[in-house]
């Protein structure tokens, strides 16, 4: 019966695809002037200037797409699988078939930002390129920069002969074809309108053309709606993702230095510069040898990515760095401060529930701080070098659960220079259903140590939470937090209790059965069972 089931939600879902009309490359477009502006003095020099001259590539060597070098960068195939989307009618999802993310990294040009030689032929750009709106926006976001670092004189790559007439009408081709295929309606409206939005008010911001003023200040209006959307009320992003969030908080930069410059007073400012600081704080606390901790899905999509290193993908300091330039008089202890409450509700007694005491885990060596990020659903307790954290809270995405993952009740520790539990990562998407669902599982996770038994579930339902409640926190403060979930409907609660720097984790249930931790991830860098860094960097 499930097998019949997904056969046709595939037919549906492919049917739907081939009568709908394919995205229109646009062949009418406006004539852009380049405005006068100030704001891409700071992108230059804090955001695409940053690349060390060992890490400048030439596009007419390789590239690394997801940790895999290519010699090609027009290229309309996941070059992981060798599958060529060329001239496909099927929707390009391809399930368990090939990712076709690849094509799409490779369409958005950020190598452009990295690039002291080489050249790019738009001519030779495959359909795929022009699939998905969202990596169409990032490539209009990449164009611009180009544009920027050519009038700059620096050592650069060359597109249409780096001449900005050329690159102008090109960019002009791009936002035609970005307003006209927004990803704005659906069950969710997430990061991929958010990005669409920036790249779009960037390119006002950059360009003076007809109708641009009425244009600036739609898409202005429906920015802000989207932070009001997409954002909770302490900043932290409804994606579920630590590394989503960090991706749109490079886009909200952007956005930042673009309205300023059109509206210094602008009132749409005050809540990105909230947003940003926020965080500012949230990402920080999740940092551990300069690397951005992975809860939920990391993609490992960027905008600067001249700062990105594709050698250590999970390292995020420059981030920081152009935040702390960007508010340069902030004091930031004072955004700090929001996030140090406690939390404390009643407590339900555990008499007659069946309860497992873990391995305890020799943590703290000196005082710490407590963290608490009740509306994303973390809680950390964290000094310099020391740290330890606990998910509970949203599914994410208003409980679809996109790039959230099956995580309640999880937990990261991380201790004299190396990890004890850590986060698994992503994996990949589409491509191999089988491992996404794995990444996203209880079992990869250092969740509750027991043997659900989860309904099985089809390709459709890899960006969903089907089967995991929100999680609800009941005490939280410097030594102690307790919370609980319902995972396929069966309610466990975790208890944790520092004492003198020794953390000790009990579960409780009436519903499951439950078994001890013995031993965490010490002997494995704090895996459990595989670890992706980045993604489609699997171990």
């Amino acid at each position: 019966m499930a097998k019949l089931k997904t056969l046709l939600r595939r037919l549906k879902y492919n049917t739907k695809y081939v009568i709908k009309s394919k995205n229109e490359i646009p062949s009418n477009f406006r004539i852009f002037e380049r405005r006068h502006t100030k704001f891409q003095q700071f992108l230059i020099r804090e955001c695409l200037g940053t690349t060390n001259l060992d890490k400048k590539i030439d596009l007419n060597e390789k590239i690394q797409i997801f940790g895999k070098f290519t010699d090609r960068y027009e290229i309309s195939n996941d070059i992981f699988s060798n599958y060529d989307f060329s001239n496909k009618k099927l929707k390009p999802a391809f399930f368990n078939i090939a990712d076709v993310k690849v094509p799409y990294e490779a369409s958005r040009l950020q190598y452009l930002q990295k690039a002291k030689s080489g050249k790019i032929d738009v001519n030779k750009f495959p359909s795929i390129y022009w699939s998905s709106p969202m990596d169409v926006a990032i490539r209009n976001i990449n164009l611009i920069f180009h544009l920027f670092n050519i009038e700059s004189g620096s050592k650069i790559a060359e597109i249409l002969g780096n001449n900005k007439d050329l690159i102008s009408s090109y960019i002009s081709k791009h936002y035609e074809f970005t307003i006209n295929n927004l990803e704005n309606k659906g069950n969710v409206i997430g990061n991929h309108y958010l990005i669409e939005l920036t790249s779009i008010l960037l390119t006002i911001a950059t360009f003076t053309f007809k109708n641009d003023e009425e244009e600036w200040k739609y898409y202005k209006n429906e920015l802000l709606s989207e932070l009001n959307n997409q954002f909770y009320k302490d900043g932290t992003n409804f994606e579920g993702s630590s590394h989503y969030s960090a991706f749109v908080v490079e886009a909200l930069i952007i956005c930042r230095l673009v309205i300023e410059e059109m509206d210094e007073n602008a009132e749409i400012l005050h809540k990105i510069d909230e947003i940003i600081k926020s965080n500012y704080i949230f990402l920080s606390k999740l940092m551990n040898k300069g690397e951005l901790s992975q809860i939920g899905d990391n993609d490992s999509g960027r905008l600067f990515y001249s700062t990105y290193d594709e050698d250590s993908p999970l390292k995020m300091n420059w981030l920081f760095e152009i935040i702390k330039n960007l508010y340069q008089k902030s004091d930031f202890y004072q955004e700090e401060e929001k996030f140090t409450y406690e939390i404390k509700s009643k407590i339900p007694s555990f008499d007659n529930f069946q309860q497992v005491t873990h391995k305890e885990i020799k943590l703290f060596t000196k005082d710490y701080e407590f963290y608490s990020f009740k509306d994303f659903g973390i809680y950390i307790w964290r000094n310099d070098n020391e740290y330890f954290s606990i998910r509970c809270g949203p599914v994410g995405q208003n409980g679809i659960g996109g790039h959230s993952h099956y995580d309640q009740l999880s937990i990261e520790c991380f201790t004299g220079n190396s990890w004890i539990a850590r986060d698994p990562g992503t994996g990949t998407y589409t491509d191999d259903i089988e491992t996404r669902n794995k990444f996203r599982s209880l079992e990869y996770h250092w969740g509750p140590n027991t043997e659900i038994k989860f309904p099985k579930e089809d390709e459709f339902d890899c960006f969903k939470l089907n089967h995991m409640s929100d999680g609800e926190v009941l005490q939280f403060n410097k030594n102690n937090f307790l919370g609980f979930a319902n995972f396929a409907g069966k309610r466990i609660y975790r208890k944790i209790t520092i004492n003198e720097g020794e953390v000790s984790i009990e579960d409780f249930s009436n519903d499951v059965e439950l078994e001890e931790y013995t031993s965490w991830g010490e002997q494995n860098n704090g895996i459990k069972v595989k670890f992706s860094n980045g993604y489609k960097r699997i171990s």
